[in-house]
């Protein structure tokens, strides 16, 4: 069985991936995001483990294309509440000691059309490919971790190992990256983020010019899609 981790950025794919590879059954792919897996339409080994930014996708014939060359191919679909995803898109997304430029997502204009684009690949392969798909919430995996991950080792024909709570050691692949030092167990602070946006991001989203309330009434048609509240 293969299985690609896919959605948007912001929204768990690296820790269910990270989740995922302590299976003994799944080889992960190197480096981790496998950003050619839809533009390259070729067929991948069967215990192919990896994620794709929903980003890298260009038309839905590439979708096709490459589902019907990979037929053993599971999809697992991560999901988190958009006011978050679109809080950490724009916190995480602006120039920093490394760069000094701001991501594509990190606007307001660019998160809506990352989200949106997001959506409308879930909604073809959910309607086109429904046997592949499975969609996965970032807070349930957070909350409730063996529960949800039984069920999507369950769709994926593996089994569950208990190898597979030790994720956050392998973000990554090392301990000692970013992602790795923050992140050390299952945070829960990290659901519902928007409830406390002005406290835990100090001050930050105040003194920013992008209108949440606005963005926030942008995503509404979307979260109920997803079933967010």
């Amino acid at each position: 069985m293969s299985i690609l981790v896919l959605g948007c950025g912001r929204t768990g794919t690296n820790m269910l991936l990270e989740s995922l590879r302590g299976s003994s059954s799944l080889t992960a792919s190197f480096p981790a995001e496998d950003k050619s897996f839809f533009r390259s339409t070729r067929r991948v080994f069967s215990n192919y483990l990896s994620k794709c930014d929903t980003w890298y996708i260009d038309d839905f014939n590439q979708i096709d294309s490459a589902l019907d060359k990979n037929p053993h191919l599971k999809i697992l679909w991560t999901i988190r509440d958009l006011r978050d995803c679109s809080l950490s898109k724009i916190y995480r997304g602006q120039p920093g000691k490394d760069t000094n430029l701001i991501s594509d997502d990190a606007t307001f204009e660019g998160c809506l059309e990352d989200i949106d684009w997001m959506f409308k690949v879930y909604d073809y392969i959910s309607k086109n490919h429904s046997e592949k798909i499975m969609l996965i919430k970032m807070e349930d995996v957070i909350l409730r971790f063996k529960e949800t991950i039984q069920r999507a080792c369950h769709f994926c024909g593996i089994e569950f190992e208990e190898e597979m709570r030790n994720f956050t050691d392998r973000y990554r692949g090392s301990p000692k990256t970013t992602k790795g030092k923050r992140y050390k167990s299952l945070d829960k602070n990290q659901v519902a983020l928007y409830k406390r946006r002005y406290e835990i991001y100090n001050g930050f989203y105040k003194n920013h010019d992008i209108d949440l309330d606005l963005l926030f009434s942008a995503l509404e048609k979307y979260q109920k899609e997803f079933n967010y509240t």
